[in-house]
Protein backbone atom coordinates (compact mmCIF):
# COMPACT_ATOMS: atom_id res chain seq x y z
CA UNK A 1 0.00 0.00 0.00
CA UNK A 2 0.77 3.69 -0.62
CA UNK A 3 0.43 5.48 3.34
CA UNK A 4 0.62 9.02 3.68
CA UNK A 5 1.09 10.63 7.19
CA UNK A 6 0.05 14.25 7.42
CA UNK A 7 1.52 15.40 10.83
CA UNK A 8 3.28 18.42 12.26
CA UNK A 9 5.26 19.51 14.83
CA UNK A 10 7.80 22.64 15.74
CA UNK A 11 8.71 25.02 18.32
CA UNK A 12 4.94 26.00 19.05
CA UNK A 13 3.37 22.78 19.22
CA UNK A 14 6.29 20.19 20.16
CA UNK A 15 7.36 17.61 18.57
CA UNK A 16 5.05 14.88 20.01
CA UNK A 17 3.25 14.22 16.44
CA UNK A 18 6.37 13.89 14.90
CA UNK A 19 8.20 11.66 16.93
CA UNK A 20 5.05 8.93 17.66
CA UNK A 21 4.47 8.91 13.68
CA UNK A 22 7.86 8.15 13.32
CA UNK A 23 7.55 5.47 15.24
CA UNK A 24 4.34 4.15 13.76
CA UNK A 25 5.59 4.86 9.68
CA UNK A 26 8.81 2.89 10.81
CA UNK A 27 6.98 -0.14 11.23
CA UNK A 28 4.08 0.60 8.10
CA UNK A 29 7.46 0.70 6.44
CA UNK A 30 8.34 -2.41 6.63
CA UNK A 31 5.65 -3.47 4.01
CA UNK A 32 4.44 -0.65 2.58
CA UNK A 33 5.33 2.90 0.83
CA UNK A 34 5.42 5.68 3.45
CA UNK A 35 5.50 9.23 2.65
CA UNK A 36 4.61 12.57 4.65
CA UNK A 37 2.49 15.53 3.99
CA UNK A 38 3.40 18.63 5.84
CA UNK A 39 2.95 22.45 6.11
CA UNK A 40 5.34 24.09 4.62
CA UNK A 41 5.92 27.01 7.37
CA UNK A 42 9.39 28.24 9.51
CA UNK A 43 6.77 27.03 12.33
CA UNK A 44 7.41 23.28 10.84
CA UNK A 45 10.71 23.35 9.52
CA UNK A 46 12.61 21.26 12.31
CA UNK A 47 9.74 18.53 12.34
CA UNK A 48 10.20 18.02 8.84
CA UNK A 49 13.85 17.90 9.15
CA UNK A 50 13.14 15.35 11.60
CA UNK A 51 11.20 13.68 9.04
CA UNK A 52 13.99 13.87 6.75
CA UNK A 53 16.88 12.48 8.67
CA UNK A 54 14.51 9.22 9.19
CA UNK A 55 14.65 8.66 5.81
CA UNK A 56 11.05 9.67 4.82
CA UNK A 57 10.07 11.81 1.49
CA UNK A 58 7.92 14.97 2.85
CA UNK A 59 5.93 16.68 0.56
CA UNK A 60 4.93 20.15 1.17
CA UNK A 61 1.88 22.68 0.77
CA UNK A 62 1.03 26.19 1.63
CA UNK A 63 -2.49 26.81 2.19
CA UNK A 64 -3.50 23.19 1.93
CA UNK A 65 -3.35 19.35 1.85
CA UNK A 66 -4.79 19.01 -1.23
CA UNK A 67 -2.38 20.63 -2.80
CA UNK A 68 -0.19 17.47 -2.82
CA UNK A 69 -2.83 14.89 -1.72
CA UNK A 70 -3.99 14.22 -5.13
CA UNK A 71 -0.80 13.75 -6.56
CA UNK A 72 0.20 10.74 -4.05
CA UNK A 73 -2.35 7.96 -5.37
CA UNK A 74 -2.32 7.37 -1.47
CA UNK A 75 -4.23 4.42 -0.39
CA UNK A 76 -4.02 5.67 3.38
CA UNK A 77 -3.87 9.20 5.06
CA UNK A 78 -3.40 8.96 8.56
CA UNK A 79 -3.66 11.87 9.94
CA UNK A 80 -1.87 13.24 13.15
CA UNK A 81 -2.92 17.14 13.75
CA UNK A 82 -5.05 19.97 15.72
CA UNK A 83 -5.04 21.71 12.44
CA UNK A 84 -8.36 20.24 10.90
CA UNK A 85 -11.96 20.37 10.92
CA UNK A 86 -14.80 17.92 9.72
CA UNK A 87 -14.15 19.38 6.51
CA UNK A 88 -10.62 18.45 6.04
CA UNK A 89 -11.61 14.83 6.84
CA UNK A 90 -14.40 15.22 4.24
CA UNK A 91 -12.39 16.84 1.08
CA UNK A 92 -9.46 14.16 1.74
CA UNK A 93 -11.54 11.05 1.51
CA UNK A 94 -12.02 11.92 -1.60
CA UNK A 95 -8.89 11.12 -2.78
CA UNK A 96 -7.59 7.97 -0.66
CA UNK A 97 -9.40 4.87 0.03
CA UNK A 98 -9.29 5.02 3.73
CA UNK A 99 -8.25 7.30 6.28
CA UNK A 100 -7.33 7.16 9.80
CA UNK A 101 -6.90 10.23 12.53
CA UNK A 102 -4.29 9.99 15.72
CA UNK A 103 -6.29 11.55 18.44
CA UNK A 104 -5.82 13.02 22.19
CA UNK A 105 -8.81 14.81 23.16
CA UNK A 106 -11.92 13.80 20.82
CA UNK A 107 -12.83 17.30 20.01
CA UNK A 108 -15.80 16.25 17.54
CA UNK A 109 -16.94 13.44 15.46
CA UNK A 110 -14.52 12.43 13.24
CA UNK A 111 -15.62 11.27 10.03
CA UNK A 112 -12.66 8.56 9.21
CA UNK A 113 -12.67 4.99 9.50
CA UNK A 114 -10.21 4.65 11.83
CA UNK A 115 -9.95 6.24 15.07
CA UNK A 116 -6.35 5.73 17.19
CA UNK A 117 -6.04 6.91 20.57
CA UNK A 118 -2.83 5.73 22.73
CA UNK A 119 -3.24 7.42 25.96
CA UNK A 120 -4.29 5.97 28.88
CA UNK A 121 -7.59 8.19 29.06
CA UNK A 122 -8.71 6.51 25.57
CA UNK A 123 -11.60 4.92 27.01
CA UNK A 124 -13.30 8.17 29.13
CA UNK A 125 -13.99 9.18 25.51
CA UNK A 126 -17.20 7.92 23.14
CA UNK A 127 -15.80 7.48 19.73
CA UNK A 128 -18.50 6.47 16.79
CA UNK A 129 -15.99 5.46 14.63
CA UNK A 130 -16.22 1.74 12.85
CA UNK A 131 -12.96 1.21 13.64
CA UNK A 132 -11.37 2.11 17.07
CA UNK A 133 -7.65 1.50 18.52
CA UNK A 134 -7.68 2.40 22.11
CA UNK A 135 -5.64 2.84 25.29
CA UNK A 136 -1.49 1.63 26.49
CA UNK A 137 -1.89 -1.25 24.15
CA UNK A 138 -1.16 1.16 20.86
CA UNK A 139 1.33 3.16 22.61
CA UNK A 140 3.71 3.98 19.83
CA UNK A 141 7.40 4.43 21.53
CA UNK A 142 10.57 3.85 19.94
CA UNK A 143 12.31 0.42 19.69
CA UNK A 144 14.75 1.31 22.92
CA UNK A 145 11.69 1.43 24.62
CA UNK A 146 10.61 -1.44 24.08
CA UNK A 147 10.47 -4.71 26.93
CA UNK A 148 12.98 -2.77 28.87
CA UNK A 149 14.05 -5.01 32.14
CA UNK A 150 12.63 -4.25 35.37
CA UNK A 151 14.39 -1.48 36.92
CA UNK A 152 16.03 -1.71 40.18
CA UNK A 153 15.40 1.35 42.44
CA UNK A 154 17.54 2.65 44.19
CA UNK A 155 17.15 3.42 48.13
CA UNK A 156 18.95 6.96 48.19
CA UNK A 157 18.37 9.37 45.06
CA UNK A 158 20.96 10.59 42.91
CA UNK A 159 20.32 11.12 39.19
CA UNK A 160 17.50 13.19 38.34
CA UNK A 161 16.65 13.49 34.47
CA UNK A 162 14.38 16.75 33.29
CA UNK A 163 12.80 16.85 29.94
CA UNK A 164 9.61 19.41 28.86
CA UNK A 165 9.95 17.64 25.40
CA UNK A 166 11.28 18.50 22.08
CA UNK A 167 10.43 21.78 21.66
CA UNK A 168 9.13 23.07 25.63
CA UNK A 169 6.72 25.43 24.09
CA UNK A 170 6.35 27.40 27.43
CA UNK A 171 10.16 27.70 28.38
CA UNK A 172 9.34 26.23 31.54
CA UNK A 173 13.16 24.53 31.68
CA UNK A 174 14.50 27.64 32.06
CA UNK A 175 12.98 27.78 35.15
CA UNK A 176 13.51 24.42 36.80
CA UNK A 177 16.96 24.92 35.80
CA UNK A 178 17.05 27.66 37.95
CA UNK A 179 15.60 26.38 40.62
CA UNK A 180 17.63 22.96 40.63
CA UNK A 181 21.01 24.71 41.16
CA UNK A 182 20.72 24.83 45.34
CA UNK A 183 19.64 20.83 45.24
CA UNK A 184 22.11 18.14 46.16
CA UNK A 185 21.45 15.84 43.14
CA UNK A 186 23.14 15.29 39.94
CA UNK A 187 20.13 16.37 37.50
CA UNK A 188 20.55 15.63 33.54
CA UNK A 189 18.44 18.05 31.64
CA UNK A 190 17.60 17.00 28.36
CA UNK A 191 17.36 20.22 25.47
CA UNK A 192 14.95 19.30 22.68
CA UNK A 193 15.86 19.71 19.04
CA UNK A 194 13.25 22.70 18.75
CA UNK A 195 14.02 24.47 21.82
CA UNK A 196 13.53 28.49 21.12
CA UNK A 197 16.91 29.37 22.33
CA UNK A 198 19.64 26.53 22.49
CA UNK A 199 22.43 29.37 22.49
CA UNK A 200 20.74 30.26 26.54
CA UNK A 201 21.90 26.73 27.88
CA UNK A 202 24.99 26.43 25.93
CA UNK A 203 26.20 29.61 27.45
CA UNK A 204 24.65 28.68 31.46
CA UNK A 205 26.87 26.04 33.10
CA UNK A 206 25.84 24.29 36.92
CA UNK A 207 28.22 22.26 38.98
CA UNK A 208 25.09 19.75 39.56
CA UNK A 209 23.27 20.00 35.80
CA UNK A 210 24.50 18.31 32.85
CA UNK A 211 22.63 19.66 29.48
CA UNK A 212 22.29 17.15 26.95
CA UNK A 213 21.77 18.87 22.97
CA UNK A 214 21.79 15.39 21.58
CA UNK A 215 20.10 13.10 23.83
CA UNK A 216 19.53 9.18 23.71
CA UNK A 217 16.67 9.64 25.41
CA UNK A 218 16.99 5.89 26.66
CA UNK A 219 20.46 5.76 27.98
CA UNK A 220 19.91 9.01 29.92
CA UNK A 221 16.57 7.11 31.47
CA UNK A 222 18.82 4.35 32.46
CA UNK A 223 21.49 5.82 34.33
CA UNK A 224 18.14 8.42 36.62
CA UNK A 225 16.73 7.22 39.51
CA UNK A 226 13.71 9.61 39.13
CA UNK A 227 12.38 12.28 36.61
CA UNK A 228 10.51 15.24 36.18
CA UNK A 229 8.68 15.61 32.50
CA UNK A 230 6.02 17.32 30.68
CA UNK A 231 3.17 15.14 30.25
CA UNK A 232 3.04 14.49 26.98
CA UNK A 233 5.20 11.71 24.89
CA UNK A 234 8.07 11.07 27.05
CA UNK A 235 5.84 10.56 30.31
CA UNK A 236 5.04 7.12 28.46
CA UNK A 237 8.44 6.60 28.41
CA UNK A 238 9.59 7.20 31.96
CA UNK A 239 6.75 4.53 32.72
CA UNK A 240 8.43 1.83 29.88
CA UNK A 241 11.80 2.35 31.84
CA UNK A 242 9.99 2.17 35.21
CA UNK A 243 11.61 5.66 36.27
CA UNK A 244 9.22 7.24 38.91
CA UNK A 245 8.12 10.17 37.44
CA UNK A 246 6.92 13.97 38.49
CA UNK A 247 4.67 15.53 35.85
CA UNK A 248 4.11 18.84 34.37
CA UNK A 249 1.35 20.09 32.29
CA UNK A 250 2.49 22.31 29.74
CA UNK A 251 -0.61 21.77 27.41
CA UNK A 252 -3.98 21.40 27.36
CA UNK A 253 -4.21 18.45 25.44
CA UNK A 254 -1.52 17.21 28.37
CA UNK A 255 -4.09 17.60 31.34
CA UNK A 256 -6.56 14.44 31.80
CA UNK A 257 -3.63 12.80 30.92
CA UNK A 258 -2.08 13.64 34.04
CA UNK A 259 -4.92 13.73 35.86
CA UNK A 260 -5.72 10.25 34.83
CA UNK A 261 -2.14 8.98 35.74
CA UNK A 262 -1.73 10.51 39.11
CA UNK A 263 -5.57 9.28 40.04
CA UNK A 264 -4.25 5.26 39.40
CA UNK A 265 -1.48 6.71 41.64
CA UNK A 266 0.98 5.77 38.58
CA UNK A 267 3.12 9.44 38.23
CA UNK A 268 2.67 12.36 40.58
CA UNK A 269 1.25 15.41 39.02
CA UNK A 270 2.75 18.59 39.74
CA UNK A 271 -0.19 20.20 37.91
CA UNK A 272 0.22 23.22 35.23
CA UNK A 273 3.55 24.72 35.39
CA UNK A 274 1.97 28.21 35.63
CA UNK A 275 0.76 27.62 38.74
CA UNK A 276 3.43 25.66 39.66
CA UNK A 277 6.21 27.93 42.23
CA UNK A 278 9.71 27.28 43.56
CA UNK A 279 9.09 26.11 47.16
CA UNK A 280 6.40 23.83 46.04
CA UNK A 281 8.17 21.52 42.95
CA UNK A 282 11.34 21.68 45.49
CA UNK A 283 8.83 19.81 48.51
CA UNK A 284 7.27 17.67 46.38
CA UNK A 285 10.60 16.46 44.10
CA UNK A 286 12.18 16.08 47.38
CA UNK A 287 9.26 14.24 49.27
CA UNK A 288 9.27 11.71 46.52
CA UNK A 289 13.06 11.51 46.39
CA UNK A 290 12.43 10.39 50.34
CA UNK A 291 9.92 7.59 49.48
CA UNK A 292 11.66 4.94 47.96
CA UNK A 293 8.33 2.40 48.74
CA UNK A 294 6.40 4.77 46.51
CA UNK A 295 9.26 4.89 43.86
CA UNK A 296 9.44 1.02 43.89
CA UNK A 297 5.62 0.72 43.18
CA UNK A 298 5.07 2.74 40.61
CA UNK A 299 7.90 1.59 39.04
CA UNK A 300 6.68 -1.98 38.77
CA UNK A 301 3.11 -0.49 38.03
CA UNK A 302 4.44 1.39 34.64
CA UNK A 303 6.36 -1.48 33.21
CA UNK A 304 3.50 -3.63 33.90
CA UNK A 305 1.02 -1.85 31.50
CA UNK A 306 3.35 -0.94 28.91
CA UNK A 307 4.93 -3.00 26.91
CA UNK A 308 6.28 -0.59 23.96
CA UNK A 309 4.53 -2.84 21.21
CA UNK A 310 1.91 0.05 20.16
CA UNK A 311 3.18 0.86 16.64
CA UNK A 312 3.71 -3.10 15.77
CA UNK A 313 -0.31 -3.38 16.70
CA UNK A 314 -1.36 -0.39 14.31
CA UNK A 315 0.60 -1.47 11.42
CA UNK A 316 -0.80 -5.04 11.81
CA UNK A 317 -4.31 -3.63 11.93
CA UNK A 318 -3.50 -1.31 9.00
CA UNK A 319 -2.08 -4.28 7.01
CA UNK A 320 -4.79 -6.96 7.70
CA UNK A 321 -8.04 -4.37 7.44
CA UNK A 322 -6.94 -2.16 4.37
CA UNK A 323 -4.28 -3.49 2.19
CA UNK A 324 -7.11 -5.13 -0.10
Amino acid sequence: MKIAIRAEGGTKIGMGHIMRTLVLAKELSLKNEVSYICKDSIENKSGIIQIEKNGFKVYAFKDTVLAVLPNLNADVLITDSYDVNEKYFIATKKFVKHTAYIDDVNSFDYPVDLVVNQNINADDFIYKQKYKLLGLKYLMLRNEFRNIPRKHINRQVKDIMITMGGSDPVEFTKAITNWITDLKFNFHVIIGPSFKNIKYFENISFYNVTFYFHANMADVMQKCDLAVSASGSSIYEFLAGGVPCLSVVIANNQFSISKKLSDMNMVESLGWYSSLNESEFKNRLIALCNDCTLRQQRSIKGQKIIDGCGAKRIADFLNSKFRN
